[in-house]
């Protein structure tokens, strides 16, 4: 089991962005579902070969992650640098 300090240094940018994300749908206007997935532990994510790295559809390279999925396909996504800017949200959100 990761120690807590190593815990908390990977959950940062999902600690800083979760709030943020969940304003904003629950402000939002939009009809939006979220889905929510866990990626494990820092070791288990950190692999090169997790699901989530190398699903073709996904390719996540770090979390949070938000990805805008319509009509079977990505048609936008945030990455974790910026997952947790308002005015992404609203862009990725309204499909702009």
């Amino acid at each position: 089991m990761p120690c807590l300090e190593t815990l908390l240094s990977s959950l940062q940018d999902c600690v800083r962005a979760e709030p943020v994300i969940y304003k904003k749908l629950e402000t939002g206007a939009d009809d939006v579902a979220l889905l929510r997935a866990f990626v494990g532990d820092r070791p288990t994510w950190r692999n090169p070969q997790h699901p989530w790295r190398v699903d073709s559809r996904f390719k996540l390279t770090g979390v949070p992650t938000l990805i805008r999925w319509e009509n079977d396909t990505i048609q936008g996504r945030l990455e974790d640098h910026e997952a947790h800017l308002e005015n992404k949200i609203d862009a990725l959100v309204a499909g702009k």
